[in-house]
């Protein structure tokens, strides 16, 4: 894997859009690029359509000149917050488990995020989180053992 390949065809994938933006490397095993731009709002998209589209699109052409791996990107800090506000959700149901005893159903998530709970919650020896559903319908479920 080339960070440095991946940032390059950032870069211009954005310059042929006609966005400006600065685009930094936040690692590089995952390689994972942050970009800010005045065009945030619009890279992002509604519900980070936008940003998932651009993701798929980098690391389709990264892939396409023969390199393996995975491209993560986040714009001006949305993927990271939205984890936060989903970790945090998914803490409070796992409480709420824990107190009642009953399953809680989290509100459908894109497969990020859905990961992102997976892998908060795993460690609790007390409860138990399964993916359910299909498609833009596909969410968690956090159960007792």
């Amino acid at each position: 894997m080339s960070v440095v390949e991946a940032k390059q065809i950032t870069e211009k994938v954005l310059e042929s859009m006609g966005i400006a933006a600065v685009v930094e490397v936040e690692s590089d095993e995952p390689i994972y690029l942050s970009i800010s731009s005045e065009d945030s709002a619009l890279l992002i998209g509604k519900k980070g359509e936008s940003l998932r589209a651009l993701q798929t699109l980098i690391n389709t052409i990264y892939r396409r000149q023969n390199y393996d791996g995975y491209v993560g990107i986040d714009i001006a800090g949305y993927k990271k917050e939205r984890v936060e506000k989903v970790q945090a959700a998914a803490q409070e149901a796992a409480e709420k488990v824990l107190s009642t005893g009953e399953e809680q159903h989290l509100r459908p998530m894109n497969s990020f995020e859905r990961r992102a709970v997976h892998t908060q919650l795993a460690n609790e020896s007390e409860i138990v989180t399964e993916s359910e559903g299909d498609g833009i319908d596909r969410h968690i479920v956090i159960r007792k053992r």
